[in-house]
């Protein structure tokens, strides 16, 4: 499938106006893409028979919102999953984290329709009786809008990727690996193993960016295929030497709930970083199961200099996630002892190559140096991830809203792009973002292939502009400029912060 041309863009601001009009732009066949688009572009059945003969109403489904007693809402159907949460490839706390919500759109961001088709009727127990006109007219355009859209991608292909693609990315990905290794045992040059610590640190970065599309499910080369992410992930992390299964622990919830204040792991950093002023005090984190104390290093030392600690914090940031990952890796309870034993010899067999290897550099101030060049080049990474959301709205804490829909922002798609940031660069540079540059895309439909991804990037900017929502789209620089900016203007409010105030603007908003 061709990317889309510019003299295109014109059809492209409103390949919305109709659910026909998406695949006119992706397809050539529009008889058969007109036929899924109307199957998709209506609302939800609500009156269909199920296996479940009971009928509930979403306040009822919302009562059931806990470990040992969660119903989520898919498609007007209510399943228990209670039993099955530990059972979860993708985790419990993602299920947990849409207890008594409807969450049909999270599960088919997650989920191929095949599997959904397979394992939902297993829980269901009864279905949703629904208020008449519940929603405004808008919201529910978009939401048809955004399911038209996808089930287009679908049946086009785009959740699948040529294998050539990986061949081509593992293949380079491997060639700087084995430059690396060849610039230090091939040389007794400290410059020439200066260079091979930089080669190493890229390896690690896009080495990370290929296991990011495994974990997704979105390195697939066919519509059924069941990717063994255990073991592939395993792989994953014995060369990268973060653990992949907490990395699908951790990062299922991000997509869940991003920016999230309570929920979402990749934005609790206290007590280094502090993105919005609610974080200033005791906020309990529902991800962590414990309180983040915004204690006396984060009030003195880290958080008011934010800023200005932001860079060589992202370079040292991956010992950071070694941390982590031992630490999940020596307490999961996720249910999945056979896949973290795996992937902890994985990261055990990680630090024994990598140890072995910085064991032959001559001298310890070499080997010191090499490791703290290696994985300050690889901290590139995490940069890349943090300016996808850091500048971003933060929502408040899920626990407060208007009903089960509202608590993260509204529906999936308006809070999915509310806390996304986009890079805009050359596709030359694409290698380098690893698909990261469309993040809004990649939370939307995180199953998407990345090679996939810059030619359907304009359908979602034009959904975007049909329904006034905010898109934000902005170079490397300016994404860069924006999260120091949030940074620092955070570390001001936390120059004068005091409880009083604190409790103050809390009660305010």
């Amino acid at each position: 499938m061709p990317p889309l041309r510019s003299h295109e863009e014109d059809s492209v601001r409103g390949v919305l106006a109709s659910p026909h009009a998406i695949t006119t732009e992706l397809s050539s066949s529009p008889n058969d893409a007109e036929a899924i688009v109307a199957a998709n572009a209506k609302p939800p059945p609500g009156g269909a028979t199920h296996d479940g003969s009971r009928r509930y109403t979403l306040a009822e489904v919302a009562r059931h919102n806990v470990v040992g007693d969660a119903w989520i809402v898919y498609k007007g159907r209510v399943l228990d999953v209670s039993k099955w949460m530990s059972n979860h490839p993708g985790g419990a706390q993602t299920i947990l984290r849409f207890a008594g919500m409807d969450a049909t759109d999270e599960l088919r961001a997650f989920h191929d329709d095949w599997v959904l088709e397979t394992r939902v009727p297993h829980f269901v127990i009864g279905e949703v009786v629904t208020e008449e006109e519940t929603t405004t007219t808008t919201t529910s355009e978009l939401v048809n809008d955004f399911r038209a859209l996808g089930e287009a991608f679908d049946e086009l292909g785009y959740f699948r990727v040529s294998p050539w693609f990986y061949v081509r990315k593992v293949t380079t990905v491997f060639c700087i690996f084995l430059c690396s290794l060849g610039l230090l045992f091939g040389t007794s040059s400290s410059a020439a193993h200066a260079a091979s610590a930089i080669l190493m640190g890229i390896f690690w970065q896009q080495f990370a960016f290929v296991g990011h599309d495994v974990g997704h499910m979105s390195a697939r080369t066919h519509a059924r295929d069941n990717i063994d992410v255990p073991r592939l992930g395993a792989l994953v992390t014995f060369f990268n030497g973060i653990s992949v299964a907490w990395w699908k622990a951790t990062h299922n919830v991000h997509h869940a709930v991003p920016n999230t204040i309570d929920c979402d792991p990749d934005i609790a950093h206290l007590p280094v970083f502090a993105l919005h002023r609610n974080m200033f005090g005791s906020l309990y984190n529902r991800y962590h199961g414990r309180v983040m104390e915004f204690d006396w290093l984060a009030r003195n030392v880290f958080v008011p200099y934010q800023h200005l600690w932001y860079y060589p914090i992202m370079c040292v940031a991956r010992f950071n996630l070694y941390i982590q990952s031992v630490l999940f890796l020596l307490s999961s309870d996720d249910g999945h002892g056979g896949r973290t034993r795996l992937d902890t010899a994985a990261f055990v067999g990680f630090f024994s190559w990598l140890s072995l290897l910085v064991s032959c550099i001559p001298t310890w101030k070499e080997r010191v140096a090499y490791v703290l060049l290696s994985h300050a080049v690889a901290g590139l990474l995490n940069v890349q991830i943090t300016l996808s959301h850091f500048s971003r709205p933060i929502f408040g804490s899920s626990a407060e809203g208007d009903g089960p829909n509202k608590k993260y922002g509204g529906d999936f798609f308006t809070r999915n792009v509310i806390s996304s940031l986009d890079v805009a660069c050359p596709t030359y540079l694409d290698w380098f973002h690893g698909g990261l540059q469309f993040q809004t895309l990649h939370h939307l439909y995180p199953r998407l292939g990345r090679q996939h991804l810059r030619k359907t990037e304009p359908l979602i900017a034009s959904l975007c502009k049909k329904h006034s929502l905010p898109y934000s789209r902005k170079s490397f620089v300016e994404c860069n400029v924006e999260v120091y900016e949030t940074l620092k203007n955070a570390g001001l409010q936390a120059r004068a912060w005091s409880p009083l105030i604190y409790e103050s603007m809390c009660a305010h908003g």
